[in-house]
């Protein structure tokens, strides 16, 4: 059962017409059709046939997800050298974020910031994570429950929220291998009210990261290392750019 100050800001991902509740999941108002929960997970996922790279992933993330955690803690390890969860809390630390604010977290794999982003952000803050894997979402569920963070299955490119709904927005791993990374980011600056907060990166191998097996292996592995990471959308003024992971990745501060 979504919370309410989630299900007030929910829209059509399709058409951004107000949602009401039918009987099997959220439906759009003005068809009727149907987006059915799934697993107690609110499904608005648009559009409902994935293509091309979204469509690759997708089905990739849902045979990583139930070994995302073992794979990060030993394979990234021997990879990188370097030690994850402290990794991870560089990064949490160089967002701009204040407790009690609104957050939405875009594509949050199996949770593995959810635990610091509560921490940041405190009791009352409330926290939506949208992600297009159902399997990772499921993760979340499985494994923080105790964070109280609302989970939508949902398209980056496509956001079921309504304008300037969130205090702040955070993003990071998935971005470069979106189909349409433009139309994500403009997605990111609609649902966030002016003067927020909007923070996005992903992978991006500089000259700092110098672990030879890990500069060999990684591009071969992940394809997102290839891809030169999109602008920043225009109405973002862009605050702070960070080199995080060692090397491995980057991430973008900046404010609407």
């Amino acid at each position: 059962m979504l919370s309410p100050w989630l299900a007030n800001i929910l829209l059509c991902p399709q058409t951004r017409q107000p949602l009401e509740r039918g009987r099997h999941g959220w439906q759009r108002c003005s068809d009727g059709k149907e987006y059915p929960d799934q697993d107690g997970i609110t499904s608005l996922v648009w559009p409902q046939e994935l293509s091309g790279s979204d469509k690759t992933m997708n089905q990739r993330y849902a045979w990583l997800a139930p070994f995302y955690d073992l794979s990060e803690r030993w394979l990234g390890r021997i990879l990188t050298g370097l030690d994850m969860p402290r990794a991870r809390q560089e990064l949490v630390s160089c967002l701009p974020l204040q407790p009690g604010m609104r957050l939405l977290e875009v594509s949050p794999g199996p949770g593995i910031f959810q635990p610091l982003l509560r921490s940041k952000l405190g009791e009352n803050a409330q926290i939506a994570a949208v992600d297009l894997s159902m399997q990772m979402l499921k993760q979340c569920q499985r494994q923080h429950a105790t964070e109280r963070i609302e989970l939508v299955h949902a398209n980056a490119q496509y956001l079921p929220f309504a304008d300037n709904a969130f205090d702040a927005l955070f993003h990071f791993g998935g971005i470069n291998l979106f189909n349409d990374p433009d139309r994500a980011l403009r997605e990111f600056l609609r649902v966030v009210r002016a003067g927020g907060v909007i923070a996005w990166g992903d992978e991006q191998m500089s000259e700092t990261f110098r672990h030879p097996l890990g500069r060999y292996v990684l591009p071969r592995l992940n394809p997102g290392f290839k891809i030169v990471p999109p602008e920043p959308p225009v109405g973002m003024k862009i605050d702070a750019r960070h080199i995080v992971y060692g090397g491995l990745g980057y991430l973008i501060v900046g404010t609407k």
